[in-house]
């Protein structure tokens, strides 16, 4: 019989970082949504209309693998947007490494953007220079636990030494 238990791992809802660290992650959820549904079910991909790509001035064969690419772009956003949100409502001790993930994935994007320039500039060149650092600021309060969670370790470790003494 099949049990989703096999596939998904108990609810780990125990978060110790910061609350805007929590937060951050809901937008981010949003904000891979958006994406992913742009670019999978827009009619240019968002390459044109969100970009400023001019596919006009493409062959048609250049505009469909652009606009295609565009899709592929999108299924890997929706993707991410359902792990984001898997972690928002129900593996929340994930935070930290779901941004890492985040930090990583900006850090290849913006060396991609100079490596790899496009013909224009998309509003996601523009934001990773306000995105990257945010994230990085961001997973560190991830990491960093509460001071409630702190004297409570402490407290725990106390007890725990007094114990085996």
């Amino acid at each position: 019989m099949f049990s989703w238990s096999t596939i998904l791992p108990a609810t780990r809802n125990d978060y110790d970082g910061s609350p805007l660290a929590f937060y951050f992650v809901c937008i981010l959820a949003l904000i891979f949504t958006f994406r992913g549904c742009v670019h999978y079910f827009a009619a240019d991909g968002g390459s044109g209309i969100i970009a400023g790509i001019p596919l006009e001035t493409y062959p048609a064969g250049a505009v469909q693998t652009i606009i295609n690419h565009a899709g592929v772009f999108g299924i890997g956003h929706l993707i991410e947007a359902s792990l984001t949100w898997f972690v928002v409502f129900r593996y929340r001790s994930l935070i930290p490494f779901l941004l890492s993930i985040v930090l990583v994935t900006q850090v290849l994007g913006t060396f991609l953007f100079f490596w790899k320039p496009l013909p224009v500039i998309p509003p996601g060149q523009v934001g990773i220079y306000i995105t990257l650092p945010l994230t990085f600021v961001i997973f560190l309060l991830s990491i960093k636990k509460s001071a409630s969670q702190t004297a409570s370790d402490s407290t725990l470790t106390k007890r725990t030494t007094k114990e085996i003494a």
